[in-house]
């Protein structure tokens, strides 16, 4: 009888994690939901006999790897949200290729700053819708994200507890939304996007700023002459006035921080 494996911990299948790069975000989200994430390798063989041998010689010359996935769908989360998209609008080419990361958990170590650190896979992957709406228990959609381009070793670092993870330990956090309203009205210019850092009004007096990151993780911070305060659903007021700036700061733990800036005048 083998003895190796006898003090030997059984690696279960939650040691594998797939995360999942939802268009805009710079983090990758975790994969949530999915009954199954099986991968097929495929690999293409080249067999031959040569004519001095009485047997064959067999090399694999590629691979066409494959992950059947089959998922539940829930409101609201970014990736199933992403992958629904791509079924019900049947997206074309570029527009149906994603990144997934596949992390070996049992590499996770955190370091002395709290983070935590793994090896993975990194690999764009076409999204090919199959079925869906084939059980009465609830929502359902089956498909095989198939590869579309070559496999690469990462590290891959997180601080929360892997809900998400990026590749760089010096990726800024972003906004996932801004407004900077006066009333009902979206007063920020240009139109938001998570990239870009700075913005105009052309309003001063009482303004109410909302923003949201793409992480419940993230913490958001605004201020404007002096005064700071945590952003929540019920977004910030300042009273501005002419050349005023409002500075709104995301946070991810120790990861390093990101400031939007959005100046004010009357016109």
């Amino acid at each position: 009888m083998g003895k190796n494996l006898k003090n030997a911990d059984l690696v279960l299948r939650t040691g594998k994690v797939a995360f999942y790069h939802v268009p805009g975000q710079s983090a990758y989200t975790r994969m949530e939901g999915f009954t199954s994430l099986s991968t097929s390798k495929n690999p293409t063989e080249y067999e031959r006999q040569y004519v001095d041998e009485d047997f064959k010689r067999t090399d694999i010359t590629g691979y066409n790897t494959a992950i059947a996935y089959a998922l539940d769908r829930y409101k609201k989360h970014p990736v199933t949200d992403d992958i629904i998209n791509i079924h019900e609008n049947e997206l074309l080419g570029q527009d149906a290729v994603r990144s997934i990361i596949n992390v070996d958990m049992t590499t996770a170590q955190q370091g002395g700053s709290g983070i935590w650190a793994a090896s993975a896979k990194m690999r764009d992957y076409a999204v090919i819708p199959d079925a869906d709406g084939d059980t009465t228990d609830c929502m359902t959609y089956s498909g095989n994200f198939k590869t579309r381009g070559e496999m690469e070793d990462v590290t891959v670092y997180s601080t929360d507890d892997f809900q998400t993870i990026t590749i760089s330990s010096n990726t800024k956090p972003v906004l996932k939304t801004l407004s900077v309203s006066y009333g009902s009205e979206n007063l920020l210019k240009p139109t938001f996007k998570p990239s870009v850092t700075e913005y105009t009004v052309s309003k001063i007096g009482s303004l109410s700023v909302y923003a949201a990151a793409e992480s419940d993780t993230f913490s958001i911070t605004a201020s404007c002459n002096g005064n700071s305060s945590p952003i929540t659903n019920s977004g910030v007021a300042f009273t501005v006035k002419e050349g005023d700036y409002i500075y709104i700061t995301v946070t991810n733990g120790t990861l390093g921080s990101n400031t939007y800036a959005v100046k004010c005048s009357a016109s």
